[in-house]
């Protein structure tokens, strides 16, 4: 859901190198290119970005955006380095795309990752009974969905950070890219639209979330935002938002500076 015009690529560049200049001053250990999936491609590799001194260290499951059909972890690398220097380990994956791959496929590869980290998580030091999710745009989307509670040898998410985050994937009957992702519209496939909304699956139980979306987004409108806080509001579950105001979807994503740093404190409170 992330468009690069020329101007929005030299607000991408700048924003980029000034944050790297933000976190140079951070060491960290980075481990690339992780299969976390035995016999898995490039769609279903990762980069592990591991804090300075000793853990075991909460971990963040960090989820690109880009429609579910393009872009990859590379779009998330700031945000991961940011989740380092505060003391969160930050697993930033790529994820198989549609139309090729349907839902779920996406939302395996992130239950996937997440399994891997609590195989491997004495290696790297990581305390998986504080891992949380953290992405923007369809990956806000796959965030949210992947913190549904469920049985089963899944870890429990304590906490999300999600921005830009479409949350009823039925209010958007005609996106071209929805109906890639879901394999046609919500007319043919009503139960599936249902099972892919993040809010349909908000109980008492969910865990906390932290969302953040742009004023002038309409791409994904505020509306998905708001509607996601009351259904958590109304749950029993805390929630805070942060309407970054004048931004739409692809600025708030490149200038999200203040939201991640409300959204980090957030879910440290949570941990």
């Amino acid at each position: 859901m992330v468009y690069m015009s020329v101007l929005t690529f030299i607000f991408f560049i700048f924003s980029f190198l000034f944050t790297g200049c933000m976190h140079a001053q951070h060491s960290m250990k980075q481990v690339n290119n992780i299969s976390y999936v035995s016999g898995g491609g490039e769609r279903q590799q990762a980069d592990l970005y591991l804090p300075e001194g000793e853990g075991p260290w909460p971990v963040a499951v960090v989820i690109h955006g880009g429609g579910w059909n393009s872009r990859d972890r590379s779009d998330m690398e700031k945000i991961s380095k940011r989740l380092a220097a505060n003391q969160i380990a930050a697993f930033n994956i790529n994820y198989r795309l549609a139309p090729e791959h349907r839902h779920p496929a996406q939302l395996h590869d992130v239950h996937a990752a997440m399994r891997y980290l609590v195989a491997q998580s004495e290696v790297y030091g990581l305390d998986v009974d504080q891992m949380i999710t953290v992405g923007y745009s369809a990956g806000a989307h796959l965030a949210l969905l992947s913190a549904e509670v469920r049985d089963g040898d899944l870890p429990r998410i304590k906490a999300v950070i999600a921005g830009g985050a479409p949350t009823d994937l039925r209010r958007y009957p005609d996106s071209p890219y929805i109906k890639d992702l879901m394999g046609g519209p919500p007319s043919e496939f009503p139960e599936r639209y249902r099972e892919a909304s993040p809010i349909v699956h908000v109980t008492p139980a969910h865990p906390p979330v932290f969302l953040y979306h742009g004023r002038l987004d309409l791409l994904v409108e505020r509306k998905n935002a708001l509607e996601m806080q009351a259904a958590l509001q109304e749950a029993g579950v805390e929630v805070e938002l942060d309407t970054r105001m004048l931004f739409g979807h692809l600025l708030t994503f490149l200038f999200d500076g203040p939201s991640m740093r409300r959204g980090i404190g957030f879910v440290k409170d949570q941990l």
